[in-house]
This record gives structure tokens, sequence and C-alpha cells, in this order.
């Protein structure tokens, strides 16, 4: 699992074929041009996936024959509260027996495969998925990772996959050669809330080109912080430095819908500013909908008009999913990004809302005494109106059930690392909010991170954010690494189509 140093050979990643024209060099990455495919099909079928002829090296990542989704979080079942719970295991115990664990399944796939049929390599059952760090910048290790026993394997591994992530405009072109070395790389492009102080006035449409001409790379990382030193030493003050900061990442944010590409957002002591921020795109979105429709209605085309979903509309005005690096929010802070997600649906989750759910409180009560007094719990009580005039409650027969609930692809999945949610928020009060917040966190959005800046740690730290997930949710290790697997298998995925479906099972099985 431990990952090697990188080839010495450069890789030249713009060469004539891969700076064309962007008209040209963009026609892989639209939608229409895409299959249309659940994520089962894009990770287990022999078809060729979206980008077959890439244009650089780091756009083959993840060929589909190289994996497959691992156990979905629906038949993952919490310990009992009353078991009793052990102390957390090592990143390299952890590693040790995530190992075992792959090197086990493997086996027993190969036996599957080759009964009665010929001799073939087996696929490998993936169980380290690192959804966010900076191996690319090659720096020195962290002792909590090193071991004198570690394996060394190549960047090809299939059974660890990794994101990595730029953080500012000047590592750009290193991420991508660093993710051109190995086809279970990932790349991502973009600005950390700490390395605003050396943007160039034109970074967005250098970013922009970059990801266009790479379609495989997310946005990240990015985001809001203000506790970064930039914050502080900011030639115009403090105030300038956060608006600026807030422009910056709203400019990235949007870019990321706009291209249709995941994101990893890091957010430390600025929860309020990020919901903010999402409000003020949702209503903008509705904005520009009700326009779409006005002119729509007084025949100035526009499109759509009354054809088009809101839900749908203001959904597609956000990115296909983000990330929360490394979050060290609150349980609290978990609820109000997932409350605040649902209202993209056509949920009201706002103060206005409490009238309403107030009185639908004292309706179900009312429904529930009725039921006890031997009502048929079959039928719908409805409470006497004015329209009622004989003095007696009415009664309706209830709507036909409706079909099973489905709901889009996450927008949010929230990941833990162990260098940060472990190493750096060592004091009591903050492992208990961490843990707190990752059993707020719903099994289907969980991701492990490993957040570290030398690819010799990705593995070990991995496989440690897995052993503190694990630890906080009362879950075996081996599980919890293939749930995580599995949800940064669907938040990758999200870069290819963001528009499938999760069944609603409380473990996002995929449709």
């Amino acid at each position: 699992f431990a990952s090697t140093a990188p080839p010495r050979r450069a890789r030249i990643l713009f060469s004539s074929s891969s700076s064309s024209s962007l008209a040209d060099g963009n026609k892989s990455a639209t939608k229409s041009s895409r299959p249309k495919k659940t994520m089962a099909d894009c990770f287990l079928t022999n078809n060729p996936l979206f980008f077959d002829t890439a244009k650089c090296p780091c756009c083959s990542f993840l060929s589909h024959a190289d994996l497959f989704l691992p156990l979905d979080s629906s038949s993952i079942e919490k310990v009992e509260e009353d078991e009793e719970k052990g102390s957390m295991l090592s990143p390299h115990d952890a590693l040790e027996q995530i190992m075992m664990a792959a090197s086990s399944s493997s086996q027993e796939e190969g036996t599957e495969k080759n009964k009665g049929e010929e001799a073939t390599t087996p696929p490998t059952r993936v169980l380290l998925i690192d959804t966010h760090g900076h191996p690319h910048l090659n720096r020195e290790r962290q002792a909590e990772y090193i071991s004198s026993s570690e394996k060394k394997v190549n960047n090809n591994n299939n059974n660890l996959i990794a994101l990595s992530c730029a953080v500012s405009q000047s590592d750009w072109i290193t991420t991508l050669n660093y993710a051109s070395t190995s086809k279970h790389i990932l790349p991502g492009l973009g600005v950390h809330p700490w390395y605003l102080d050396s943007l160039s006035p034109n970074y967005l449409q250098d970013l922009e080109m970059l990801l266009k001409q790479h379609p495989n790379a997310i946005v990240g990382e990015i985001g809001l912080c203000k506790v970064a030193k930039f914050i502080r030493t900011y030639p115009d003050g403090k105030t300038a430095a956060l608006t600026l900061q807030r422009k910056v990442f709203q400019e990235q944010l949007q870019l990321a819908a706009k291209l249709k590409r995941p994101t990893s957002v890091h957010c430390v002591k600025s929860h309020g500013v990020l919901l903010s921020i999402l409000k003020e795109m949702k209503e903008k979105a509705k904005l520009e909908l009700k326009e779409i429709r006005k002119k729509k209605k007084n025949g100035g085309g526009g499109g759509g008009g009354n054809e088009i979903n809101e839900s749908d509309f203001v959904r597609s005005a956000f990115p296909p999913a983000i990330g929360m690096h490394s979050f060290t929010g609150t349980a609290h802070h978990v609820k109000e990004l997932l409350a605040f997600e649902e209202s993209l649906y056509g949920h009201d989750t706002n103060e206005s809302s409490k009238k309403k759910k107030k009185q639908q409180k004292k309706k179900d009560a009312n429904i529930q005494q009725n039921n006890e007094a031997g009502v048929n719990e079959e039928t719908t009580l409805i409470i006497q109106n004015k329209n009622n005039t004989n003095g007696e409650p009415s009664l309706e027969q209830p709507p036909p059930p409706l079909p099973e609930q489905r709901k889009p692809q996450p927008l949010f999945y929230f990941g833990f690392s162990h260098s940060i949610n472990v190493l750096m928020c060592s004091s009591d009060k903050s492992r208990k909010q961490t843990s707190e917040a990752i059993r707020a966190v719903p099994l289907h959005r969980v991701l492990a991170e490993s957040d570290v800046h030398s690819h010799e740690d990705v593995a070990a730290a991995t496989a440690g954010a897995i052993a503190n997930i694990a630890f906080c949710m009362d879950m075996p290790i081996v599980d919890v690494a293939k749930l995580t697997a599995r949800n940064g298998l669907l938040f990758f995925g999200s870069l290819w189509q963001s528009d499938y479906i999760i069944k609603d099972t409380g473990g996002g099985v995929v449709s």
C-alpha cells in the first residue's frame, strides 16, 4: 500500500496533441457525449469509460477494469452500544489489518473466478481510497506514518487510489505531473485559502483553461479559513483579506459547478460564511429560473420555461459533489449542511417552517390519539373544518403508496484525516467534537483522507483515518475501509456522471 517516489522522468503535459484548441479538447468532456450509465456500469463493465482517448496521462485515471465497488454501507451494521469499545488502532496496525483483508479477498475472488473458467487475473478489491492529500509536494515524512517494516510498492498499486490537491497557482503543473505517474492518482487544481497573496489577476481564466484540458481533475483545494496567516499579514488589513478570501472561494466554487467537477473544501471556523455563500448561490439560481420563465411567458425565448424542474435547476448551480475536507466542524454543522442540501429539493428547513412543523406535530398527535381510540390505521383523519357541518370528523382514504423513495447523488461528503482530526485536534474537547461529528454523518457520506505531504505517508495516514472513523463509529475497521472506499469512488465518480441516482436505503446503493 505504501507508495514509492514517482519516476524521475518528467512528463510533458502540453504537447502538440494536448495544446489543441479548447473547442476540440473539450468535446470528450461534454455531458452530451457521455454514455448514460449507472455508477455500477462505470466501474464494473468492460465497456470503455468516458475518456478513452485522453489528451494526457493524468486523464487516464482509473481504467474501468481495475476496480469495482466494495461492500455497500447498507449491509454494514454498527456494533451494539453495550459492547466494550477498545482503543483506536495505530495507523500501521490499521494498515496491516486492511492489507490482510485485501490479500484474503483477492485470493477468494481469484478462486471463484477460475472455477470452470479460463485462468484470468482477478480484479483487486479496493480498500484504501484517499480523497484528499498533497503528496506531490514531496515534503518531509511524518514520524507517525514511518515504519521499518513497511512494504514498498509503486504508484500503480491497485489497492491504493489517491487524490493529490494543489494548494496554490504555482503548483498546478507539479500536481498534474505527479498525477501523470499513475492512473490511480487523481489531480485537484485550485487555490487554498492560505495562499491568496500570490494570485495572478488572470488566475481564474488560467484555472478554467487547465481544468478543461484535464477533464479528470477536480477543483481543490479551495476554501475559507479564519485562522490563516494570510488574514493576519495581508497589507490591506483583516477585513479586506476576509473579503478577498470569500470572493476567491466563491469564484472557484462556481467554476466547479460550471464545469461539473467535484470539489474539496477547506473550512475552518467559517461555517457561517460557507452557509451564507451557499444560500446566495441558491437564491441566485432561483432568480435566474424566474427570469427564464418570465421571458418564456412573454414569448422572448430563453428556453425551458415552466418545463424546467426547479429543484434540478437549483441543484445544477452547485458542483456535483462537495467534499468537506478534514472536517473540524461540529455535529450541528453537519446537520446544517445536510439541511441546506435538503432545501435544494424543495424541503423548507428555514425558520419560517417552524410554524408548519408545529401544526403538523399537532395534527400527528390528533391522528395518533384517534388511532389509539380505534380509528382504522389505514385511513387518514381530516380534522373538522368550516365546510364540515355535521360535527363529525371526516375520514378519507389515504393516497396510493409512493414509488420507492429515490434521491439524487449526495452533494455533501465529509472527509476525516488522521493527520488533522487526531494529531492536530488532540485535546479531549476536540476529540469529542470530532467523534460527535463523525457519528452525525450518514454512512454513505463518510470519506477517509490522508492529508499528508509525502507520497510515502499516504497509505498509513489513510489507514489511520479509517481507524479513527471506525473507533468513533464502533465499527470493524475492515468494514469502514470498504465503506470509505465505496464512498470515495462515488465522490470521484461524480466527475463523469452528475445525474445518476442512489436508492434511499440508508446506505447509498447504486441503482
